[in-house]
């Protein structure tokens, strides 16, 4: 990257067809986006949504089509609040989370270009997988660490442009919510199965294509991205006693959080760092726990961007305060050095380090 830059970063908004939750995260972020990254200038500016920015988990291609344009009528005002950042000349990420994954098939992405920044359709990116800021940062969503959200295959579509994408245990859990449990459960069995397939083909070399594709696309080596493929991996034998588990305390009403986190963060960054590949951050979302922490054994640090929706699992001023939103600020000066933090945003004007 040439010059300087600043990254702000935010994740888990689970922008829907409807606007009832408590948090009301769609109307509170046309105001973090006029009066911190509009206001900014001197510098290149990125605002990046680190996954399960809309749901759109489980729906066809016409369907998340469709979907994609009604939850933008439903929250115009951050419609136009997005499209004068592009219109600014803001770049725009999208990183696919497990709830709006559906962004990786192509036509998909070039329809939320289009929606976004008709005129000029490259100042919206998707990223399927993760975004890298080489030296500076890496942003991924973070379930593809977890067994019951992972998705082995995650590139498959945004290259192929196929309708592949196998639901993973949670997804098929919930895809119908109105059929029985004995069918719900046939899907999760279903799911197990397909998604220890898909470990298998990510280890063959058709799927090396694609990860030779991919990591042109992110200026990262092959054999880092194809270290990285294979970090993580679903077994049914750890999965299935959780998701059952899981679908125990849904049916009674009550919910547990998945621990995805430092761990994973940590071995993301010590595989980039063995390939000569180290970031200064590592940001992911998911868990709804923001977070700022080192990391062991290497030097890049973890920011967990959190949640700006009503879901609050942290400790963290946003669980007490419903108007106080996190996120990740990134400045990156025209020597490369990177500094910055988490955040806490407040709908009134305030701003504050965590």
């Amino acid at each position: 990257m040439n010059g300087a830059a600043r990254w702000w970063l935010l994740s888990d908004l689970h922008l829907g067809v409807s606007d009832d939750d408590p948090r009301r995260p769609g109307a509170a972020l046309p105001g973090f986006l006029r009066r911190e990254v509009l206001a900014g200038a001197g510098t290149q500016r990125h605002v990046v949504f680190v996954g399960d920015t809309f749901e759109l988990v489980g729906l066809a291609e016409d369907e998340s089509l469709a979907r994609l344009e009604s939850i933008l009528i439903q929250h115009l005002d951050t419609f136009r609040a997005l499209d004068a950042c592009a219109a600014r000349g803001v770049q725009l990420h999208f990183v696919c989370g497990n709830h709006d994954v559906e962004l990786a098939r192509p036509s998909v992405a070039a329809h939320l270009s289009a929606l976004l920044s008709p005129l000029e359709p490259t100042r919206v990116q998707v990223h399927p997988w993760f975004l890298h800021v080489p030296h500076v940062l890496v942003a991924e969503h973070g379930h593809q660490h977890h067994a019951l959200h992972r998705i082995p295959e995650v590139l498959r579509s945004a290259i192929n442009g196929t309708d592949q994408l196998n639901l993973p245990p949670l997804a098929a859990w919930n895809a119908d919510p109105s059929s029985s449990r004995l069918s719900r459960a046939g899907a999760v069995a279903r799911s197990c199965l397909a998604s220890e397939l898909a470990e298998r083909r990510i280890r063959e070399p058709e799927y090396d294509e694609m990860l030779q594709s991919e990591s042109l696309r992110l200026a990262l080596d092959e054999a880092a991205l194809r270290d990285l493929a294979r970090l993580s991996r679903f077994r049914t034998v750890s999965a299935l006693p959780r998701a059952a588990t899981r679908m125990v305390l849904a049916a009674a009403g009550h919910r547990i959080a998945g621990e995805v986190g430092p761990a994973a963060a940590r071995r993301f960054a010590r595989t980039l760092e063995e390939h000569g590949s180290g970031v200064a951050w590592y940001v992911s979302g998911h868990t709804h726990r923001a977070l700022e922490s080192a990391l062991e054994g290497c030097t890049t640090r973890y920011i967990n961007t959190g949640t700006w929706c009503s879901d609050v699992r942290g400790r963290g001023p946003d669980q007490l305060d419903h108007r106080s939103f996190p996120y990740a600020l990134v400045d990156v000066d025209s020597n490369g050095a990177a500094s910055g933090g988490l955040r806490y945003w407040r709908a009134d004007g305030g701003s504050a380090a965590a």
